[in-house]
This record gives structure tokens, sequence and C-alpha cells, in this order.
């Protein structure tokens, strides 16, 4: 992927990290100049259309503008491949600092969760729950604060047959109890995770843990949460007090939104700045514990009267107490159903997706097979492909497959994706002529070799060739190069051209590609002189090109660039339609 470009303007720079779903890199937008996150979405999500449409839908929900909140641009595809991209924060993944450098003190870890806090306050002003709170997902930023990633990406997560499972492992840490148990994620869990991250920057250990994801779920439902200060003495007894209310297994019992959350925080890091212990607070009413003061025994003169000897009911009722006595508590039992629900819900589930899970086939041979035949080939086995890379040949034809991955005769699930590598033919290649093209011409004629426009058409002053038509080109026509590289143009500009009108030089041509239109047309059937305009209506509307006076038999040579497939030419003579003609992009139309 290093130094690859995507969709001709996305250029791979480094790998950043690396997940479950998605291998995250550095890119930088060669038309804007900007750098930018590029998510790739690995096999198998990359080919379950479900997954990847829901993503495309949920995209534009999950566009906050904050500056704690990672922003997402778009998802685009790219050789069958689609990725998300997204803004690069500045910063180090907070799972590796983590790793490196935790316990971290007091004032860090808060300012640290203050930025995260203030994201979800944006998040769930929104509507939504960001749902994966973790430091996975939070970037420790150079000024001390966070930016939160993925926001509501968990959405999409159920589109997919195994998605979810996929990700269980690096979320099960920071679930909230009710979400383990398969509510939705909420304003509350959101910030029961943020407690979970609070207590592992200032202890380094996560304050639940099992030997599998399941079992880490279940002590989120059952076990007490550790001491904070029993491992860390210096934490001050507010902060411990602000854990452990984010840490309540009830949600009610928790803060209640983020902004209540943040006041607390603050509150605590101005005591700390100024050099005061922080305030702790009283426990809430509804945590009491109310202890019943014993009654006093009454003593009486009377004589104690001699014990009445049990009757057969007395006798019953003295054996039930005595078994209840003896039985197991009922929070015991209470804890015990919770285990054996989720085991026969994993068993369930394991069984449901072994029962649906999809059948193996074996790859065939496609070597020496174009991709267009393979296709249709592989589609017959419910399978996928993918052009994984082009690579040079000088035996196999351009397009034809050299070799896959998984390679032929090995086996692959029915919905899963062949990675195939076309021959891109010789390593050399003469450079095609460019002049007169516009850049979307050249574009469609140098991929035809292998070969790409580099960057963005620069400009030339000029009044002789028409407007956004190229006029310089290095390397020059018919010059022999190694296929992939790239040929930088220069195209005809007046000096009065706005920056960014000429063809090429927007983003958004790529949507609606410029081409030349052309007209040779004589003038007939007149005697004398006549005054002539012509007029072009291509995609952008309709426009004068020509106003003139000519002869009989004179030709009149235009050149116009234009958006669309077709174009149409209407000459005037002496204000009076004479001719429609229709064009077509690098065909001379004449009447």
């Amino acid at each position: 992927m290093i130094g690859q470009t995507l969709a001709i303007k996305y250029e791979i720079s480094a790998q950043v990290s690396d997940g479950a779903i998605f291998t995250m890199f550095s890119a930088r937008d060669r038309l804007s100049g900007r750098n930018v996150g590029i998510r790739q979405i690995k096999l198998p999500f990359n080919s379950e259309s479900e997954f990847i449409n829901s993503l495309v839908q949920l995209l534009p929900q999950l566009q906050i503008n904050h500056p704690n909140v990672e922003a997402l641009y778009e998802i685009i595809e790219d050789a069958g491949q689609h990725y998300i991209i997204s803004e690069l924060p500045k910063g180090s993944q907070l799972s590796e600092r983590i790793k490196r450098f935790a316990p971290f003190t007091v004032p860090v870890s808060l300012a640290t969760i203050a930025g995260v806090v203030e994201a979800l306050d944006a998040i769930h002003m929104a509507g939504l729950a960001h749902g994966d709170v973790g430091p996975h997902n939070i970037i420790a930023t150079h000024d001390g604060s966070a930016k939160l990633q993925l926001a509501g990406i968990w959405k999409a997560y159920s589109s997919s047959r195994t998605a979810g499972v996929a990700v269980l492992a690096q979320m099960a840490p920071y679930l909230a109890p009710e979400v383990c148990t398969g509510q939705k994620p909420s304003v509350t869990s959101d910030l029961y995770s943020v407690g979970v991250v609070l207590y592992e920057l200032l202890t380094g250990k996560v304050p639940h843990v099992g030997e599998t994801p399941s079992a880490t779920t279940i002590r989120h439902l059952t076990s007490p949460v550790p001491s904070l200060r029993g491992i860390n003495a210096s934490v001050p007894v507010a902060v411990e007090q602000v854990v452990q209310k984010l840490l309540q297994k009830d949600p009610s019992l928790r803060y209640q939104s983020a902004k209540t959350l943040l006041a607390d925080l603050r509150a605590i890091n101005d005591q700390l700045r100024f050099g005061r212990l922080p305030v702790s607070k009283p426990p809430e009413k509804g945590n009491e514990v109310v202890v019943e003061p014993i009654k006093p025994i009454r003593t009486s003169s009377k004589k104690t009267p001699k014990p009445i000897k049990p009757n057969n009911e007395d006798r019953i009722a003295e054996r039930k107490r005595k078994r209840q006595e003896r039985d197991v508590p009922s929070w015991v039992l209470a804890i015990i159903g919770i285990l054996v629900l989720i085991t026969v819900g994993i068993v369930i589930f394991s069984l449901t997706f072994l029962a649906q899970k999809p059948r193996e086939v074996k790859v065939p041979n496609l070597k020496g097979t174009f991709t267009k035949s393979a296709i249709e080939q592989v589609r017959k086995l419910k399978l996928n492909i993918r052009v994984a890379g082009k690579e040079s040949n000088e035996r196999v034809e351009i397009g034809k497959i050299l070799h896959t991955n998984p390679d032929s005769g090995e086996t692959i699930r029915e919905g899963g994706t062949i990675n195939v590598y076309e021959s891109a033919g010789t390593k050399l290649v003469k450079v095609p002529d460019l002049h007169g093209m516009t850049a979307d011409e050249a574009k469609s004629a140098l991929e035809s070799e292998n070969l790409a426009i580099d960057g963005k058409p620069s400009r030339l002053t000029n009044y002789n060739n028409t407007a956004g038509t190229i006029i310089k080109q290095v390397p020059e026509a018919n010059e022999l190069v190694s296929r992939t590289s790239k040929v930088q143009i220069w195209i005809a500009a007046p000096s009065d051209a706005p920056e960014g009108s000429l063809p090429g030089e927007g983003e958004g041509d790529a949507k609606n590609p410029a081409h030349s239109f052309q007209l040779d047309y004589k003038i007939k059937g007149v005697k004398w002189k006549v005054s002539v305009k012509v007029d072009i209506e291509d995609d952008d509307g309709r426009r004068i090109l020509k106003e003139d006076d000519y002869n009989p038999g004179e030709v009149i040579s235009l050149k116009q660039v234009g958006h669309g497939t077709t174009a149409k030419f209407y000459v005037y003579f002496d204000g009076e339609l004479k001719d429609t003609i229709e064009a077509k992009p690098g065909v001379k139309a004449k009447n």
C-alpha cells in the first residue's frame, strides 16, 4: 500500500495502526495538499456489500464538527477495495501510550479524560452514542487533550455476520454491564467506558478482565470493582469517587450526562492546579446504608413461664426456617442464573454460526485469463474478485491474470474474495501524444498504458490554442518510459482565467470529465458575404463561440473544450438558424 495513489489523488505514505476491521494509513491529498487518514476495510468485511452499504448510509450522521471528534470525510472505492477517508489526528494512540507509560499522574489522566468527555458531549448532543469508547479509539494529542475516533461506527457491525465477533476482544474490557447483556449503547454506557479508561490511566490495568472476551463481559456483570486507591494510593479520594460513580453497574446511579461529569473533572483539576487537595463529596442519599438501632431487652419481675412444647405445625415451620438458613443466598442464585443464560446464549450463537457457516470451495485456475472472464467464472462459485495489483511482464498480455491469492487449488469460503494480480505488459512503453487533449482525455490515454498524470496541470499563457487543452508534456510524445511512470502536462490558459476554472484543475472533473469538440463548417448556399454566428451546447449550457463575416466557400474551423458525452453546434446565417450539428469528443464534426 505504501507509495500507492488511490482514486488518483490520495498518496499513501505510512501505516498508522492495525485493527480487527480497519488498517489505517497516513496519506497526502495531492489536489488539496492536506494530510488525511485512510482506513482500508479488511477482508472479509470489504466483500460484504451489506456492511459497506451500512457504512455509506451511516457516514453523513457521523460527521460531527468538534475539535475533539475525528472528522470523517468520505468513503471511496478503488479497484474493488473500500476506504474511509478522515482527518489525520496529530498525536499517538492512547493504547500505545498506556503500554509504554502507565500509570499516569492524576493531572495528566484528568486532562486526557476531559478531552474524551468533551468529545462525547458533542456526540451525545448530535443524538448518537459512541458505542466503542476505549484507548484503541482515542488519540492522545500533543496539547495533553484527546481526540475520539470512529464515533457511532458500531451501528454498522450488526449488518455483518462476523464484525461483532471480530471486535469483541478489543471492546470487552470497556463495555458497560447492560451492553454485555445485549442492550444498545447509550449515553450512560459511554460514560461507564470512560470510567474504565480513567481507571486504566491511573493504575495501568482495567478493572475487569477474563481469560476470554465472554469471561470479561461476565465480570462486568458480577464482579465488584477493585479499589482504585488500593492500587495507586496517590489518587485523591475525590477522583476515586468519580470513578466509582462512573463504574456503577446500575446505569441510573452513574453520571447522566457528559456535561455533569466534565464539571466535576474541571473542579478537581482546578483544585489540583492551585495546589489544593480535591474535596471529596459525601455519599449520595441513594447509596447510604441505613443501620437500624438494636431494641433494648425488657426485663420483668414475673417468673419466666415454662416453655411450651411445639406442635406439628411449629416443627414444620422450624424445619423450613433451618433449611432456608442453609440454602444458597438469593444474590448468588441470581449470578449463577446469569452465568447459565450467558453460557446457553454463547452455545446457541456458536451452533447458529456453524449452521450458517458458508461451505468451502476450491479456487479455480485463473492464470492467463482476462479479469473480466475470471469474474464470470468465479461468480458461479459464489466468489468475488479484487484486482490487488499489476506487475510488468514481457510475455503475458496486458489485463491477463499472472497469479492469485489464494492460489489455484486452495480452499476459500463462499462469499470470499480472490485477489488477482494482472499483467501490466512490457516494462517500457511509448508515451502517447497528449497535445490538443484535455486533462481528462489525457488521463484516459495514459491509463491505457498504465501511466498517469503527475498532479494537477500547470498553466502556460497562450491565446493560440483552446483554453484547457494540453500544449506541452514531459516526457515528450513517443519517448520510452517505465510503466506506472507519471507525465507532467501544461495547458493553454488566458492570463485572466481564474484559478481552478480550467478543465483538469477542479476536484469535480472526475464525475463530469472535459472533452474537446471540433467543427469544420463550410459556408454553402449563399452568393455573397454573410454574417455567421456559431453556438455550442453541452452539459455546461449554451454559449457563443464565434461571430464574424464569411465569404461563400470559406471554412470555419473551431475547437472547444466542454463537458458531457456529446455537444451540439448551432450555425446562424444573418440571425437565422442554418444548421444543427452533433459532435462527439475527439471526432471532427462537418456539415
